[in-house]
């Protein structure tokens, strides 16, 4: 049988569909994932030419329902998988119906064999699906059958390959790429064990793990103390989400999330913070389509959830400044000299350019966006007028300066100016 998309072939074509073929895996994977899968298979055979004769990717999830078929296949740019999952989940990353067609970035035919339980009778059933590149809004299927099989889930296979070798699903490029965009998620739900596999070998993310720390956090409140446990990961790469808190209950099932507000940044700091406790358990996640009950002991307008919020960002926050201090200020003090925006030194002035090292070092670590958001002659600029203060009897007017222009903690204010006052007595 044959159907119809509810938009025609250009359409599709020109709804931005990923050209690059690891983000069309990333898809599939995906759609796997959202179908509550915790096991994805990239499987190929090929070749010694490289050449690959077979390519699919299998999940263990609920399948796709032969009665549902016209919403899930029949539908583009809307899905209904965003009825069935909270907006605040990160189960959920296939909600606009296009990551199906995104086979047309190397493939010419895509075909799912797919097996479901019957909700009436709760047999196992299955059936396939076809859909052609050359003519993407429209799509063939089959009845459904009685599954000699046990179990749910869905084999995509690529037919028609093109641009695609052996080596594109097994380079460390395309392994790297799984381990960023997936890792965060795999740490988050390694209690099912949700893994994916390249011809049986699992995707590795431990390497993209650049420092992990577990910390536990008290939250006392009307003499009643509630314990978090918190693990921050900093990644050494870009990951494929943004950056959150992600909560989750005593089963470790995430019940919400929440950015970390460091997202707006250019040096690097990619992190996730992981915070678990019986807490959750029955916590009001309160989307706006939920009535709001204020006295909700076990919500986000608590007390307890409001100090651990707190609690979390001065956490994050210090991590950043320790990261900024320990790496980051070093790459960019090597910026600025590659890129000549340092003021030129003698040999007989190298004091002075460790003091000016130093100072920038401690105003990138206290605010980061002070450098980040200039531009070069900006940030050349800056930089001889600091240099010049530094020389002058006007070393102190940089803290003063800069309580001014950003809000720095009595700490803060403290460190600075001894750093201005330990290297006026040295220079």
């Amino acid at each position: 049988m044959e159907k119809k998309v509810n938009v025609n072939n250009t359409g599709i074509d020109s709804a931005g569909l990923t050209a690059d073929y690891m983000q069309a895996i990333a898809e599939f994977i995906w759609n796997g994932f959202d179908a509550g899968a915790t096991a994805i298979h990239i499987d190929f055979e090929s070749n010694e030419l490289d050449y690959i004769s077979s390519l699919s990717v299998t999940d263990n999830g609920e399948g796709i329902n032969r009665a549902t078929i016209d919403e899930s296949f029949g539908s583009f740019m809307d899905s209904m998988k965003r009825a069935g999952f909270q907006k605040t989940s990160s189960r959920l990353k296939g909600n606009k119906g296009k990551g199906r067609f995104s086979f047309a970035a190397f493939s010419g035919r895509t075909s799912w064999h797919t097996r479901y339980a019957d909700p009436q009778s709760g047999h196992i059933m299955e059936y396939a699906i076809t859909v052609k590149s050359s003519s993407k809004d429209r799509f063939e299927f089959g009845e459904p059958r009685l599954s000699p099989q046990h179990t749910t889930g869905t084999t995509v296979s690529f037919h028609d390959l093109f641009d695609v070798t052996a080596y594109s699903f097994s380079s460390p490029d395309f392994i790297n790429f799984l381990g960023r965009e997936f890792g965060w998620f795999l740490f988050l739900n390694k209690d099912k064990a949700c893994s994916i596999y390249i011809n049986d070998d699992p995707v590795r993310f431990d390497h993209l793990m650049a420092q992990q720390e577990v910390l536990l956090i008290p939250v006392a409140d009307d003499d009643k103390e509630t314990l978090f446990k918190a693990t921050f990961i900093r990644w050494a790469q870009k990951i494929g989400d943004k950056f959150y808190f992600y909560f989750l209950d005593s089963k470790q099932k995430e019940v919400v999330k929440e950015l970390t507000s460091f997202n707006n940044n250019a040096i690097g700091f990619y992190h996730s913070v992981y915070v678990e406790s019986p807490f959750f358990d029955d916590f009001n996640a309160n989307d706006k389509e939920q009535s709001l009950n204020l006295f909700d002991t076990h919500s986000s307008h608590s007390p307890v959830f409001k100090i651990l919020q707190h609690r979390l960002h001065s956490l994050v926050g210090e991590k950043q400044k320790d990261f900024v201090k320990l790496q980051a200020a070093d790459g960019l003090i090597a910026s600025f000299e590659k890129t000549g925006l340092f003021p030129k030194f003698t040999d007989e002035e190298q004091e002075a350019k460790e003091d000016l090292v130093n100072v920038l070092k401690a105003i990138y670590t206290m605010e980061p966006r002070l450098f980040m958001a200039l531009g070069k002659e900006q940030q050349k600029m800056s930089i001889g007028f600091i240099h010049l203060l530094l020389k002058s009897n006007k070393r102190q007017d940089i803290a003063h300066l800069l309580a001014q222009t950003i809000k720095l903690s009595v700490e803060e204010q403290h460190a600075l100016r001894m750093i201005l006052k330990r290297q006026a007595v040295a220079v």
